[in-house]
């Protein structure tokens, strides 16, 4: 049987990483999903497994806190372990290292069990052996995924796209770095330069199509904190709290 917490090493190299030299929060997120996707598949609950069972991972909410961003041509290594198993939804944990075993973030996210023909919610629990691998020891210690408001006034429309071919996973949704990245691009370049950020949460609330125009909201909630959303017309897609410092 496999450990419960699985470890997993990333290099930075320069085409990963900002015009500061820094890993952005999108390539972050990517390496993140690989290491969820390896640890699954390692543990007999991955995509072979969803996939026999025409079942899927769907992720649904995230928040990650990055203390240090990793720089270009260093060792990134992310451990990542389940922490709760309900019928609804799993939570996943994660922890940043760097190569000398300094911890410089963390995340936590919540994934659900689709069926996908009738991509409704599925019992969780009825994954055997999943609840096996649950470790509740290992400390994931950032505030978990918090309730993001809904933008009903006070915003502005800070941008637009459509979801082309580059956007989409396996199932020709946007793929879920796709928000990400779509979310950090709306601020200007100078902000980087004076800030990072520090903590971003994101709740995925409905799919983006290929060939959808996709608008984005944002509202200032105080200094250095955002509330972004992502709309489809009148449909809310996903929504984003990112604080800066």
């Amino acid at each position: 049987m496999q450990a419960p917490i699985g470890i997993y090493e990333f290099r930075i190299d320069a085409y990963l990483t900002d015009f500061r030299g820094k890993a952005t929060l999108p390539m972050i997120g990517g390496f993140m999903l690989q290491a969820a996707t390896k640890h699954a598949e390692e543990r007999g609950f991955g995509y072979s497994f969803m996939t026999a069972k025409k079942r899927a991972w769907v992720l649904s909410r995230m928040a990650i806190e990055i203390f240090e961003y990793p720089k270009n041509d260093s060792i990134f290594i992310i451990k990542t372990w389940v922490a709760v198993v309900n019928r609804l939804f799993t939570e996943r944990y994660f922890s940043f290292e760097n190569s000398e075993g300094k911890e410089i973030g963390f995340a936590k996210s919540l994934w659900a069990s689709i069926d996908l023909v009738s991509r409704k919610p599925t019992n969780v629990l009825e994954l055997d052996g999943l609840t096996s691998y649950i470790d509740n020891n290992k400390s994931c210690p950032i505030e978990g995924m918090t309730k993001i408001p809904v933008l009903k006034e006070n915003y502005t429309k800070t941008g637009d796209f459509v979801v082309r071919y580059s956007d989409v996973d396996i199932n020709k949704h946007l793929n879920s770095m796709k928000y990400i990245e779509h979310f950090v691009d709306i601020f200007d370049i100078d902000m980087f330069r004076e800030k990072e950020i520090e903590r971003f949460e994101i709740n995925y609330v409905s799919e983006g199509r290929y060939g959808a125009k996709l608008d984005i909201l944002e509202r200032e909630e105080a200094d250095s904190k955002f509330i972004l959303e992502m709309k489809e017309g009148d449909t809310d897609v996903c929504s984003s709290r990112v604080i800066w410092k």
